[in-house]
């Protein structure tokens, strides 16, 4: 694009967060000043990409990464390969507080009878780095919406919390 400059922050990351600095980039940040998403001119957002052949491709956010013991997961990457296990409808990851790993890997999954969990941890183990794969998968009738009827993975960390898994929807 003319006039706006754009640098990607960790080139040899699968995903990172970009630089953007342009004539439309704003001095100030609502509500306040923000010098890590504002600093010299170049605003950064919390999206996270990847390059493509074609450009650059959002595939997350920052705020949605996943800390298991200094490694980082990105959610939508568990998501894409719980999709591609035959009868999973649906699945969102999130992270949730771990005494021993500052968070853990978790899913809501939304499947067709007969799916266990058992064969989607198993499936997980085959084809992730140990990391990224869930602790638990909870198998739901419908992702739990929030009070305002949105997805939020912060939530669902909470609402799943290790200790209150006995309120599981299924």
């Amino acid at each position: 694009m003319t006039g706006v400059d754009l640098e990607i922050i960790d080139p040899t990351a699968s995903a990172s967060r970009i630089r953007v600095r342009s004539a439309a980039v704003g001095d100030g940040y609502f509500p306040k000043s923000d010098e890590e998403k504002l600093s010299c001119g170049f605003f950064v957002p919390d999206d996270l990409l990847t390059k493509t052949e074609d450009g650059l491709r959002i595939v997350g956010r920052i705020s949605d990464v996943i800390n298991v013991a200094g490694k980082k997961v990105n959610p939508v990457e568990v998501e894409a390969h719980l999709l591609r296990f035959r009868g999973v409808r649906q699945a969102i990851v999130f992270g949730r507080p771990s005494e021993l790993r500052n968070e853990e890997v978790a899913a809501c999954v939304v499947a067709s009878p007969g799916v266990i969990e058992a064969d989607l941890l198993d499936f997980c183990r085959r084809g992730l780095s140990g990391w990224q794969v869930p602790k638990r998968i909870f198998m739901v009738d419908a992702i739990p919406a929030n009070e305002r009827g949105k997805i939020s993975r912060r939530d669902l960390g909470r609402r799943f919390a290790t200790g209150q898994e006995r309120s599981v929807l299924r």
